[in-house]
């Protein structure tokens, strides 16, 4: 099943590469945005990898990216983030991931 119907594509290739990249931006946001809603309902990162075809490491360290980056430059510009914010951020995920154990261990 094709997500793109290459005939409504612009018949000039640099118009048409246009195109694609702005459908490959917004699918990349849509992509973000299920990965996130999927790790908000438990789902781990080997389901998310597999369903992505990617492996778990892989999933995690791509989608996690903006995050250790934020995290990455608050040591570099600490008035970007407080610590509160930087604290906050480093707890989200490891609260995220012991709801999941709870889920999984029927607790």
């Amino acid at each position: 099943m094709s997500m793109f119907d290459v005939d409504v594509l612009s018949q000039d290739p640099l118009d048409a590469l246009g195109e694609l990249s702005r459908a490959g931006s917004e699918l990349e946001t849509l992509l973000r945005d299920r990965v996130a809603a999927a790790r908000r309902q438990g789902a781990t990162w080997e389901e998310i990898g597999d369903r992505l075809g990617m492996t778990r490491q892989a999933a995690w360290e791509y989608y996690t990216r903006d995050v250790r980056r934020i995290l990455d430059e608050s040591v570099e510009s600490p008035e970007e983030l407080t610590e509160e914010e930087a604290l906050r951020l480093a707890t989200d995920e490891v609260a995220e991931i012991r709801r999941r154990r709870r889920r999984r261990s029927g607790s």
